[in-house]
């Protein structure tokens, strides 16, 4: 077996940084209570002693444990893509970080980093022109993977005026979706459950071209069961519904439905459009939500209720009991 740290947290065998700050691993008292005993061939993989800094994120899609490394810096937004597959979540969140490097905004705020960069890059290779022998194309499908938490992408936005946010980004498969749409405790379906219950925000993709080819009843019916689903999760927070891929426009009867389930269940909800075809309306998008978000509203004041006029009966502080 190979090495690893006691620390639950800290993924120094996988290549990052110490979780506790030490830039010479075998220094660290945590380490040193992991367990030593591994074969002689398996010492290569050991971490040596060095004194250059690294990172302490990896570029890929982060998990849960990245999640409390990361949101203790600032005010943070989680944002659920929710949607069957194939109807354009992975290429509008693609297509939005493509923007954002050409210098564009998303609610205002300019693009000021990421801690998975290597995950954005991954995909945007697919649709960027720099391979002859390769014409760009839409990202893959996003692998199912693990069941109950989904890869987060992030973004980090500051504004003009030097508001700082991190913005999570859910790429998560759209089977996940589908089952849990059709059941909410689905096996295979924590995920999407995972995702109705942390989200700050949420995205629904509607898939133009399905409901307006061959099988619209079916994905008409599919949509609908999604809404239902997140209407029982939702309460108060920002809702969209992206109609996606507008370059094909369903029938009147189609959309009337859609819509009629949407504002049913998320009175609140909107609506926006978007397509490849245009790519600053990914970013749009994208933006609807994020604007929504950006600056919760407070919580009610505390009131506390009289229950006597006189003084030494309304008296608040503290005391104790005899």
């Amino acid at each position: 077996m190979t090495l690893r740290c006691s620390h639950t947290s800290c993924f120094v065998h996988d290549g990052e940084a110490c979780a506790v700050g030490h830039m010479d691993v075998t220094q660290c008292p945590l380490w040193n209570k992991a367990d030593i005993s591994v074969s002689e061939a398996e010492t290569a993989t050991m971490p040596t002693s060095t004194t250059q800094a690294r990172v302490s994120w990896s570029g890929s899609a982060l998990g849960l444990a990245d999640i409390a490394n990361l949101t203790p810096r600032g005010r943070s937004i989680l944002v659920g893509v929710l949607g069957a597959h194939d109807a354009g979540k992975t290429t509008l969140l693609t297509g939005s970080y493509l923007q954002l490097l050409r210098g564009a905004r998303l609610a205002g705020a300019r693009f000021a980093g990421s801690r998975t960069l290597g995950a954005w890059e991954s995909l945007a290779a697919w649709m960027r022109f720099d391979d002859s022998a390769r014409s760009p194309c839409f990202p893959p499908h996003t692998p199912r993977g693990t069941n109950r938490v989904p890869g987060l992408l992030h973004l980090a936005l500051r504004s003009d005026n030097d508001e700082f946010r991190d913005v999570l980004l859910t790429d998560a498969p759209g089977e996940w979706f589908s089952r849990w749409a059709i059941q909410e405790n689905a096996a295979n379906a924590e995920g999407a459950h995972w995702i109705a219950q942390k989200a700050d925000a949420f995205l629904v993709f509607a898939d133009s071209q399905k409901l307006s080819g061959g099988e619209r009843g079916v994905a008409r019916n599919d949509l609908r069961q999604l809404i239902e689903r997140l209407g029982n999760h939702v309460t108060n927070r920002p809702t969209a519904l992206v109609w996606a891929k507008d370059d094909h426009q369903p029938s009147d009867t189609i959309c009337e439905a859609i819509r009629r389930a949407l504002y049913e269940q998320i009175p609140h909800s909107y609506e926006t459009k978007c397509s490849a075809n245009r790519p600053g309306s990914l970013l749009a998008a994208l933006e609807t939500v994020i604007n929504s978000a950006w600056n919760k509203p407070r919580a009610n004041a505390v009131a506390t209720p009289v229950c006597s006029h006189q003084p030494f009966s309304a008296f608040r502080g503290h005391y104790a009991n005899t």
